[in-house]
This record gives C-alpha cells, sequence and structure tokens, in this order.
C-alpha cells in the first residue's frame, strides 16, 4: 500500500494493489481527489507483463490518467506503477520524495 499526497492540491490517495493471479493485480484507491475518483471506477485491474513492458504512454495507467487525471504533472499515476512494481516483486519498497530546493515564488 501507498499513500501519496499530490502537492499544492493537497490530494490525498491511497493505493493498493494485490495480485489476483500470477499476472494481475487489483488496484484499490482511497482518495480525496474526484479525478482519481472517476479513474478509480474504470482502473480496477493491472496487466503488469504488459504495464511493465510498453513505453510510458501505452501503459494502462497513464492512457486513463490522461483522460481522467486534471494536469499532467499529477504523481498519482507514477504511484501507483511504482505500486505495481512492488507487488509484482519487481523492485523492493523505496519512498520517493520531491524537495524543491529553489522554490519560485508569485510575484517574483
Amino acid at each position: 500500500m501507498i499513500w501519496v499526497k499530490a502537492g499544492q492540491c493537497n490530494q490525498e490517495t491511497t493505493i493498493e494493489a494485490r495480485r489476483s493471479d500470477m499476472t494481475h493485480v487489483v488496484i484499490e484507491f482511497i482518495t480525496t481527489c474526484e479525478h482519481i475518483q472517476k479513474m478509480a471506477q474504470v482502473l480496477t485491474t493491472l496487466d503488469i507483463a504488459h504495464e511493465m513492458s510498453v513505453p510510458l504512454l501505452d501503459t494502462h495507467v497513464y492512457q486513463l490518467a490522461s483522460e481522467y487525471v486534471c494536469r499532467n504533472s499529477c504523481v498519482v499515476p507514477a504511484a501507483i506503477l511504482k505500486t505495481l512494481e512492488v507487488e509484482a516483486n519487481i523492485f523492493l519498497p523505496a519512498e520517493s520524495q520531491f524537495l524543491f530546493l529553489s522554490p519560485t515564488l508569485p510575484n517574483e
């Protein structure tokens, strides 16, 4: 399970993935974001081999994100793929971070 706080929008999403068989995972979301809620109604199962082997834009996750997510910089689609990698034992779980070292402030 992974928790995401998306940034300035302050939306939070929890993503849980469970293997349903050798090649698929079931994805469940708890989220405060209306856009992710809509995507979650459609994104319920992922094919591990497909998601991990095709170019990023050809993944089911990013195809749905382009339809449902409110902006291109939303980090939730990447978090979905990270959750899939961990559940499929492709990578070990590890924390990810964004740290703005030189913030651009309004009216500067």
